[in-house]
């Protein structure tokens, strides 16, 4: 998989952007300049989501009414089956589906996406709109098109920030590349927002117990095959993809099942706050190292590494389970990390496109200048371009 071409309008501090990407690309300048701007556009059209802003309307340009980002993607596809993937753990034995329909063996297919954002007159909401060739998609029928990881030094709030971090971070990577956890993921999501709904109207009188139990039953079909795929997720993470690592790192996937048994032990106190209180959307996931918590006895400089092994681990997952390689969108990875660790990501993201964002190019490895493409950013225009 690979980001051929990336057009933007209006897009935080860029009025116009039309780039073309090689294998390896290298963005320069001084910070606040556009170099992280420009690694978001691409994770936003990707994922249709921000890693950075909390309303979309942040990302159009000071002074506009719209923003666009188009992108050309080249993907090599297979028609042959995934195998099913086991691990030591029975969990892992589970097929992870494809986003996009597979086509011819060894065929390269060409897509166009498109995110189109506007602001609506007299209000605060936006219009925004999805396209893949042309044709306008559902967010979950969009997302998968293009598959990405990004790393930021803000990536550090994953082990010391909220779970609902987490989990928002955990549910874009599993979403990029399987249509049932996505799919899964909305019937959840839809189910409990009915069933707080009801769980509130019982509290106020206003509504009866036998009206949860449709949304409890979708909740339990949906929130098991959710679990499971999360399940697979940390045992993939914590065998097959730690070989090679910055450090002795573990995942730990804290799950809250939920089942009919666990609903009916839980009903009194759901009815008395009004809430839903078992299930997939309270999971965690610990960083450890050794036997450490991270998030309470980590360094600053073991967070960080912590957060880079993790996405390269999702590099190796979804390389293994989508049979692609992603492409890698590392924002300033090289600052804080040591000579070796350098070099170890530079071995490691080797053989997929990657972008890589720095201040100066003294900051990254001399093997990798070699093959790169330069392009510096300055007050959100690319000044030069070289190879």
């Amino acid at each position: 998989m690979f980001l051929k071409n990336l057009k933007l309008t209006n897009f935080r501090n860029f009025s116009k952007v039309d780039l073309d990407f090689g294998n390896a690309t290298l963005l320069v300048g001084n910070n606040a300049q556009g170099k992280t701007n420009l690694l978001e556009s691409i994770y936003f059209l990707a994922t249709s989501k921000s890693p950075r802003a909390d309303k979309d309307v942040q990302l159009i340009k000071d002074g506009e009414e719209f923003v666009r980002v188009e992108g050309e993607v080249g993907n090599q596809s297979s028609v042959r089956q995934l195998p099913d993937r086991q691990s030591s753990e029975s969990s892992s034995n589970l097929r992870f589906s494809e986003s996009n329909d597979l086509i011819a063996e060894d065929s390269v297919l060409m897509t166009s996406l498109e995110i189109f954002m506007q602001k609506t007159a007299g209000s605060e909401r936006l219009e925004k709109r999805t396209k893949v060739n042309g044709i306008g998609r559902r967010s979950t029928d969009y997302i998968g098109n293009l598959v990405v990881i990004h790393f930021s030094p803000e990536d550090i709030n994953l082990v010391t920030g909220a779970p609902a971090l987490r989990r928002w971070h955990l549910d874009l990577t599993l979403a990029q590349i399987d249509r049932d956890y996505k799919n899964a993921l909305n019937t959840y999501h839809t189910s409990l927002i009915s069933k707080n709904k009801i769980l509130k109207g019982i509290k106020e009188g206003v509504a009866r117990v036998d009206e949860l139990e449709f949304w409890n039953g979708q909740m339990v079909f949906s929130g098991n095959l959710i679990t499971q795929k999360r399940q697979a997720f940390f045992s993939f993470l914590n065998s097959n993809g730690s070989e090679g690592s910055l450090g002795n790192f573990r995942f730990i996937y804290e799950e809250s099942l939920i089942s009919e048994s666990r609903i009916r032990e839980y009903l009194a106190r759901e009815i008395a706050a009004g809430n839903s209180l078992v299930g997939p959307h309270r999971d965690d996931f610990v960083f450890k190292i050794d036997s450490k918590d991270l998030e309470y006895f980590g360094s600053r400089g073991e967070q960080r590494t912590a957060v880079l092994e993790l996405k390269l681990a999702e590099l190796q997952f979804i390389k293994q389970f989508k049979n692609v390689l992603p492409i890698l969108l590392l924002d300033d990875v090289f600052s804080e990390l040591d000579t070796a660790h350098r070099q170890h990501v530079i071995s490691a993201v080797d053989g997929q496109q990657t972008i890589i964002s720095a201040v100066e190019n003294e900051q990254i490895p001399e093997s990798f200048l070699k093959k790169v493409q330069v392009i510096n950013v300055e007050k959100g225009k690319l000044i030069s371009a070289s190879s």
